[in-house]
């Protein structure tokens, strides 16, 4: 599936790419690139390096921690919901617009 993804745009851009995933088959096997290239898969980075990482790390062969959700990092002190960023602005009666900014 990896390889797919590798080949499913820029096919010339992206065949050494390609290409080194499936070299890393001879050194760690079959089983371990597979489960490597879904690993990479599940955490949206389906990239050579990725996949070599993973392999190099062991990261293949420990149960998978999926990757984490927006909501598990909690709101962070500078975000808002987009209610809040595009909420109607009313025009101000105010003789000063500069003045109006600053309060």
């Amino acid at each position: 599936a990896l390889i797919e993804h590798l080949l499913s745009d820029h096919v010339l851009e992206r065949l050494r790419a390609a290409q080194g995933v499936l070299a890393l088959l001879k050194p760690y096997g079959a089983a371990r690139l597979e489960a490597a290239c879904a690993r990479a898969l599940a955490h949206g980075s389906p990239y050579y390096r990725t996949v070599k990482t993973i392999l190099a790390t062991g990261a293949d062969q420990r149960a998978d921690v999926s990757a984490p959700t927006p909501a598990a990092y909690g709101r962070t002190r500078f975000t808002r919901p987009a209610t809040e960023l595009f909420a109607d602005v009313t025009p101000s009666t105010s003789t000063h617009p500069q003045q109006d900014l600053l309060h």
